[in-house]
């Protein structure tokens, strides 16, 4: 009879699984710097291919092609985002202090990596036609705005209906969003790293005035 245990890889298995892993990092990351400076479809994979310093043939053993490769970058920037998300769990005192504190951190990243937003923006774009991209979009929006959910029923103390805590949840996604974009397309930056903290702050008053 079997034990029921799942079988433990070897030493030899673990190194191979780790290379396997540093190798894609590399390619992803290469693809990154890549799409950041010539947009994804100003690059070619042959540009990939020599921003990673790897052979063509390593590239394409990883990656069928340069769309697989955007991908699972989107997969992967998704899952870095839904994993900053997580904390511990929300108490009713300081839910409305930890979101404004999200959001100047996510202001403040935009503003200390200009690169950041324009090139999720030109990845997330092409859900358009990707279907794969869009799915994963779906699924991380889903998530972010349960999130959001929470947080914002905490913070006005139960004050606020459910309706308008889920309509507040989607407006503050929609905050979020809009901030990425002006921040990716105005040239001049705003330096106000605070501001969509206070909106938030402001969203929050307004749900807590029901009670």
């Amino acid at each position: 009879m079997g034990t029921g245990r799942e079988p433990q890889a070897t030493p030899s298995e673990e190194r191979n699984a780790a290379r396997l892993s540093a190798r894609r990092t590399q390619i992803l990351d290469a693809a990154t710097s890549v799409f950041a400076r010539l947009g994804y479809h100003g690059s070619r994979m042959d540009d990939i291919v020599q921003a990673s310093g790897l052979s063509k043939g390593a590239i394409y053993w990883y990656f069928k092609s340069k769309e697989e490769i955007a991908v699972e970058l989107v997969r992967r920037l998704l899952h870095d985002e839904e994993e900053s998300l997580a904390g511990a769990p929300i108490a009713e005192g300081d839910a409305g202090a930890r979101l404004s504190a999200m959001a100047d951190d996510f202001s403040r990243s935009l503003q200390e990596n200009p690169a950041r937003a324009p090139l999720a923006l030109e990845l997330l774009s092409l859900g358009q036609r990707i279907p794969a991209i869009k799915k994963h979009f779906t699924e991380y929006h889903g998530t972010y705005v349960a999130l959001l959910s929470d947080l914002l029923r905490a913070a006005s103390g139960g004050a606020a209906p459910e309706r308008q805590i889920k309509a507040g949840a989607l407006a503050l996604a929609a905050m979020v969003d809009g901030w990425a974009l002006h921040e990716a397309l105005i040239t001049t930056p705003s330096g106000h790293r605070d501001g969509l903290g206070q909106a938030v702050g402001i969203l929050v008053a307004g749900l807590r005035s029901y009670g």
